[in-house]
């Protein structure tokens, strides 16, 4: 999929696009595309209009192109060589429709008008079998004027809004819409723009299966900052708790990712709690760090006097968990507090501002510049979890959700794939690119609209969630997603596996089969469900997969819509 970003909105050496906050969506239409095509298991490329306008026979690697930016302003010589391409390769180029004189809308043949309309239904009359969706509210759409030649793809109440125009060998796929401000109103339209690209392919074509998909997420095991913030006081899950955790996990078929934290800080005071490190009483000197899975720490003061903190139960919990197979750790900082931890130490309101426990934002930038890379709370981090769990991490969760794009080009160098916020930065080559349509709402705020988008959703929340409402607040969390149309529960290593392979398919005699390319050489130690569709429909019993020197014949489940799924099985080794 080759994204041509006419706007320029995307800067080529950076390598962090978006901000990991909403942005204007008239500012990532291209990063929306990107990421979108990143999500369905695709070769997303990008590339600006002097690319394509200098060469005169350009071959597009791509089975679509998507042209982003207002097109009203795209120059006629731009338009010339989208002319050409379409004109000459098997190619489906999507691009906004542009108004009536417009060099887009005369290569298109379908204009915009000055008129608004709007709707709740949106119908696919395209490609392929009959899609319907409903909105939840009011879509707007510009009115569209179709010539003879052109074709309507898909209705917004009965009236066009996705045209298509066939130029030699080629289409030219017109939206009567912006398809980052559309995404935002109504999650059904990331679904109807996957079926357009899906059912405008010139190929058969392979995706991910993500639907009704859920990460589930688990932030603050190992912190200290439950031990000492007053506001936030919590004792820890003990392994009978992880125990229930499992079972309840398990009956469900699901996995959870674990958002953990390495080291522990000590405030050095002895009076108002009693530290042990492996059994054993260390000296007290504010600042010092220790290994998270060590220690038990007892309250001497104050309201929560005699309560016990015990980080070693929890670690034990979290490895049988892990061990079972229901559980991953990834990484959440080192430490959860300011990485200069003697100014903590030494600060009066240690124990009441939230700001301490905020390790990678703006205000640790400084501390964090100061050290040698090697003492950065992510090698750090990640450290920790190779030594306590034997295991890379493959996603950051930011403390607090601050960092800088400094530590997330640092994440970058140590191998992450993806960054877990609000909103989800997944690697695309050798960048984060941040998906704001896959959103992390917390656990006990089920709701079906989350997954009309038919992307994942990340479902969130803290141990002390569990601790302090009990054990039973999970399941009970879990049948009301269920209720609402969430089928997989899954955690960050399975959707990283799923996102680090790249999925072409071929045919040979008539006959498809499916390419798996590998992007790193990651264990693919999670099953992978994937999508096909043949430009006829049909759909085989089995199909083809070749991976890396192994072939393999998966058996096909018959989904809707003249859809095939397949599961590639984790590889262990």
């Amino acid at each position: 999929m080759l994204v041509l970003d006419t706007a320029r909105e995307l800067p080529t050496t950076g390598r962090i696009w978006g901000t990991g906050g909403w942005f204007n969506p008239a500012q990532r239409e291209a990063l929306d595309w990107l990421t979108l095509g990143g999500l369905c298991g695709w070769n997303v490329q990008l590339a600006h209009p002097d690319e394509l306008e200098a060469s005169e026979s350009l071959r597009v690697p791509a089975n679509w192109m998507v042209v982003t930016g207002d097109p009203d302003k795209i120059s006629a010589r731009t338009v010339a060589a989208l002319r050409r391409v379409v004109e000459t390769q098997a190619v489906s180029i999507v691009v906004r429709s542009g108004v009536s004189g417009s060099a887009v809308a005369e290569v298109a043949s379908v204009s915009r008008e000055p008129d608004e309309i709007s709707g709740r239904s949106l119908d696919w009359t395209g490609p392929g079998a009959g899609r319907s969706w409903q909105c939840r509210g009011e879509l707007s759409a510009s009115l569209v004027r179709t010539s003879t030649r052109a074709r309507v793809w898909a209705t917004l109440d009965g009236a066009p809004i996705v045209v298509a125009t066939n130029r030699g060998p080629g289409t030219i796929v017109t939206l009567g819409f912006h398809p980052s401000e559309a995404r935002d109103a109504e999650g059904v339209v990331t679904s109807l723009l996957r079926h357009l690209l899906v059912s405008a392919s010139t190929v058969p074509v392979a995706w991910l299966d993500l639907e009704s998909t859920m990460v589930l997420r688990m932030d603050d095991p190992g912190s200290c900052e439950q031990a000492y913030r007053e506001e936030g006081f919590c004792t820890k899950l003990g392994e009978a708790d992880w125990s229930r955790l499992g079972s309840e996990l398990k009956e469900r078929d699901a996995r959870l990712s674990i958002g953990y934290v390495s080291g522990w800080v000590d405030d050095g005071q002895a009076d108002r709690g009693q530290l042990k490190v492996s059994g054993r009483r260390p000296p007290r000197v504010p600042g010092s760090v220790f290994p998270s899975p060590r220690v038990r720490y007892e309250v001497l003061q104050g309201s929560h006097r005699g309560a016990v903190v015990d980080y070693e139960s929890e670690y034990s919990g979290i490895r049988s968990l892990e061990s079972d197979g229901r559980a991953s750790v990834e990484l959440h900082g080192y430490t959860h507090v300011h990485p200069d931890a003697q100014a903590w130490a030494c600060a009066e309101d240690r124990y009441e501002a939230v700001a301490w426990y905020r390790e990678l934002g703006r205000a640790a930038a400084a501390s964090i510049v100061s050290r040698p890379q090697s003492e950065h709370p992510l090698v750090l981090g990640r450290e920790g979890l190779r030594r306590f769990f034997g295991t890379d991490p493959t996603t950051l969760i930011c403390p607090g959700d601050e960092w800088t794009n400094e530590v997330l080009e640092l994440a970058l160098d140590l191998g992450l794939r993806l960054v877990s916020s609000y909103y989800l930065a997944l690697r695309i080559q050798d960048r984060f690119c941040w998906a704001t349509h896959v959103c992390a709402p917390y656990l006990d705020e089920p709701d079906v609209s989350w997954l009309d988008s038919g992307l994942p959703v990340i479902g969130y929340f803290h141990d002390f969630d569990v601790v302090r409402n009990g054990v039973e607040w999970l399941p009970r969390c879990l049948d009301s997603w269920h209720a609402v149309g969430v089928r997989r529960l899954i955690d960050f290593r399975g959707l990283a596996a799923a996102l680090s392979i790249r999925l072409r398919t071929s045919t040979t005699g008539g006959t498809v089969s499916l390419d798996v390319d590998r992007l790193s050489d990651e264990r693919l130690d999670r099953p992978i469900r994937i999508l096909f569709r043949t430009q006829d429909g049909s759909v085989p019993s089995s199909l083809t997969v070749n991976m890396a020197a192994e072939q393999m014949e998966l058996p096909v489940f018959l989904k809707p819509h003249g859809v095939g799924r397949i599961t590639l099985p984790a590889r262990r080794s």
